[in-house]
């Protein structure tokens, strides 16, 4: 056998080596690239639902001050128809 042959067997290996080693990385880069793909979409997602929860918070403690006007117009106004039928009474007797 000829030096040609035994590098052509001694080829053969050696480049199914190599090309497994690339492919090997390659899979591991590709698979690094969806993980971050899925990491940025899950960042974005969350930006977008925190936004909705501080939104939320804010639409709550308007609404919770609307209500705590909402109970001193109401005792005001008890506390006035009390007077008021008070009086009726009083008026009446």
């Amino acid at each position: 056998m000829d030096v040609y042959r035994y590098l052509e067997l001694l080829l053969i290996p050696v480049t199914n080596i190599v090309t497994w080693f690339a492919a090997r990385r390659k899979r591991r880069n590709d698979a690094l690239s969806e993980m971050q793909g899925t990491i940025d979409m899950l960042v974005q997602q969350n930006k977008t639902l925190y936004k909705e929860l501080v939104d939320t918070r804010r639409e709550l403690a308007e609404a919770r001050t609307k209500i705590d006007i909402l109970e001193g117009n109401q005792e005001r106004l008890l506390k006035e128809n009390a007077e008021l039928r008070a009086f009726i009474e009083k008026k009446t007797k």
